[in-house]
């Protein structure tokens, strides 16, 4: 933030970044619910994402992702860390470092890992059919303010490093026997039950 800006400039520039992170953070909560009805309100139609597995519209990325989560996932969740956010105008770019850990469904850890490293990861305990993957990188985006409303215009996806590693989860002993509800993807989550949230 400019040191020059008034008052007033001040406060909607961070009003604006606040709008930008809740954007940000709107992407995870969509992932982890499979909720594509939300993904649809993070990115611009128009717009672009860069994610290693897929290149290219936004509007084709938003099915293509929550397929592909809840394909190789049991379940998962998505955190973001540090974010750096520069506004501009009806512009912004934001750097987030995300860390995720999603239970991998049994059965696909070959097809998220390859046959070489799942070999490799045998011989250190990992159960192809009870294992975690974990990863922390970071997401770069240029957002864009159209009618009062922030989007994703571009997201590039930055892998800075992974661990699959056994899973150790309890759900049927112990306290644990009775956390209930668990968490779900789509709408049987209990979030959905609010009707805030069930809102399309």
């Amino acid at each position: 933030m400019s040191p020059a800006l008034s008052a007033r400039e001040r406060l909607a520039e961070l009003v604006a970044a606040r709008d930008v992170e809740a954007v940000l953070t709107r992407y995870c909560r969509a992932l982890d619910r499979a909720d594509l009805a939300l993904m649809k309100t993070v990115y611009w139609p128009d717009g672009e994402d860069i994610h290693g597995i897929y290149v290219g519209r936004a509007s084709e990325f938003v099915p293509f992702i929550i397929g592909e989560i809840t394909q190789y996932f049991a379940m998962g969740t998505h955190c973001l860390l540090n974010i750096h956010i520069e506004v501009s105008g009806d512009f912004a770019v934001a750097e987030s470092y995300l860390y995720s850990a999603c239970r991998v469904r049994a059965g696909m850890i070959e097809a998220l890992l390859g046959s070489r490293y799942l070999g490799r990861l045998a011989g250190h305990g990992l159960d192809p059919d009870n294992a975690m993957f974990v990863m922390a990188g970071r997401y770069l985006d240029r957002l864009e303010r159209r009618e009062g409303e922030w989007r994703i215009l571009r997201r590039q996806v930055i892998t800075d490093w992974n661990d699959p590693r056994p899973s150790n989860e309890i759900r049927d002993e112990g306290m644990h026997a009775s956390l209930r509800p668990i968490g779900e993807w789509g709408r049987s989550d209990p979030v959905y039950a609010n009707s805030r949230f069930a809102a399309d």
